[in-house]
């Protein structure tokens, strides 16, 4: 059995070559590199997107950070932020395309776009927040994270805007860099596993026999797909610009303990709960019983992504299908089954699922969901950096991602909540009546402890 060589014997072969020889080994390592560097489905799925609406801020994160109730070092920030950039190599990551197709391209260095200002009050930030995010980006050129940190109207308030593209980011590598700014300074960073491993790792998977187990499993939930929800214009067959809207809507504390409590009876999560919500509400919108939903997933299923930023946010497709008598309790205990169904295959990208599908389902650069439901539990208590109290808020860019999203926001206080829409397809009338009709149905489940009763 042969060994792999030492690092001494690999010096003594290097300084061994001719000027020739190590001409021609510089040109094979980047060909190398860029095999191993190779983008994944949803960044091909957001590439295409980009090309398709140039200069829309789509598929980018825009949060607004308020730090309260004690004075921010800036400047440590400012360090922190590009100490996480430089760690982490999505973040130094820009995009190029050639013969070969799309190639991300890892850069030594990449420092992040910051400034510095000061911010009135939430109104003057989330503006500048937004403005922020409808400058185009340049995917080849980079960078693709935008920060300002700006001071508040008193002493013990100030704003961190974060504005980064999809493709090098998504909403846990956020909390990555939240704990790093968080990170105690006594403490040593966190590790930052390469992106590019990750990348190659899956590939590896989904070509594996767990890989093919769950493209079959998907290719039978998708099978026979119910027609997408009505919309009050109709579809184009390219899709269309993404210009969007959001509608607000609150559930009040009592409710959102009774959902969760529901729930918890059946088995089943606070997710699973407000799952069977959506259900039925979509159910209703749409007159059918079959329903099927895309729903956010991390995407950090596999071992060794927990700490890495990125791209991994995984939409996956949940089929709703059964919903037994229409009690809240009989649709909770469905979404469990087919949720929980789904767990085992999870790491499947969405967008070869999607792949499958033929003729598309809807047209876009998403040929199977147009409704997507998100859900994020607030009610883990709130987060501190140097002492501020950290609030987030993820704000309105004006766009749409599908045609419609209904996301989610228990907390302590109660649930928040907005639907998103693609406002080429719908009126803002009709998705207030949607929403008015989830939080609607919300407090009928409630009301009927989660039993067996009609819903009304």
């Amino acid at each position: 059995m042969t060994t792999a060589p030492s690092r001494a014997d690999l010096v003594t072969r290097l300084a061994a070559l001719t000027p020739g020889q190590r001409d021609r080994l510089r040109g094979r390592i980047p060909r190398a590199l860029a095999d191993k560097r190779r983008p994944t489905p949803g960044q091909r799925r957001l590439w295409l997107t980009q090309q398709r609406l140039p200069g829309r801020p789509v598929d980018v994160v825009c949060q607004a950070v308020h730090l309260t109730g004690g004075p921010v070092d800036l400047d440590l920030l400012a360090e922190r932020v590009r100490g996480f950039a430089a760690r982490h190599e999505a973040l130094r990551t820009t995009f190029q395309e050639d013969g070969s197709g799309l190639r991300p391209v890892v850069h030594d260095e990449l420092p992040p776009r910051l400034a510095r200002t000061r911010c009135a009050d939430a109104d003057e930030a989330h503006r500048l927040a937004g403005e922020l995010a409808a400058e185009p980006f340049d995917l080849a050129a980079g960078p693709l994270l935008r920060v300002v940190l700006a001071d508040g109207s008193a002493p013990d308030e100030a704003w961190l805007l974060v504005v980064v593209h999809n493709l090098v980011f998504d909403a846990w590598s956020f909390e990555l860099l939240l704990d790093e700014l968080a990170r105690p300074a006594d403490t040593e960073p966190a590790a930052a596993p390469a992106f590019s491993d990750h990348a190659q790792g899956l590939r590896q998977w989904i070509a594996g026999p767990e890989g093919q187990e769950a493209a079959a499993y998907w290719a039978g939930e998708v099978a026979d797909a119910p027609p997408p929800l009505p919309t009050d214009r109709p579809r184009t067959a390219d899709g269309t610009s993404r210009e969007g809207g959001r509608v607000d809507f609150t559930v009040s504390r009592d409710v959102t303990e009774a959902i969760a409590a529901a729930a918890q009876r059946a088995a089943a999560t606070a997710y699973t709960g407000w799952l069977a919500v959506a259900w039925a509400a979509l159910a209703e919108f749409g007159g059918r019983a079959d329903v099927l939903l895309g729903t956010f997933t991390a995407g950090r299923d596999r071992p060794g992504t927990a700490e890495v930023a990125g791209y991994l946010l995984n939409v996956l497709p949940v089929r709703l299908r059964d919903p037994g008598d229409g009690s809240h309790a009989a649709r909770t205990r469905a979404a469990r089954t087919a949720t929980r169904s789904g767990l085992r295959h999870a790491a499947y990208p969405g967008e070869l699922i999607a792949a499958e599908v033929s003729p598309p389902r809807v047209p876009g650069t998403h040929a199977l969901l147009d409704a997507v439901f998100v859900f994020d539990n607030l009610g883990e208590g709130g987060r501190e950096i140097q002492g501020a109290r950290a609030t987030t808020a993820d704000l309105d860019k004006g766009t749409a991602r599908y045609d419609l999203t209904l996301s989610v926001y228990p907390g302590p206080e109660g649930t928040e909540g907005w639907i998103e829409y693609d406002s080429e397809l719908y009126d803002a009338a009709t998705v207030r009546r949607l929403a008015e009709r989830f939080t609607a149905l919300a407090t009928a489940a409630a009301e009927a402890g989660g039993g067996d009763g009609d819903q009304g």
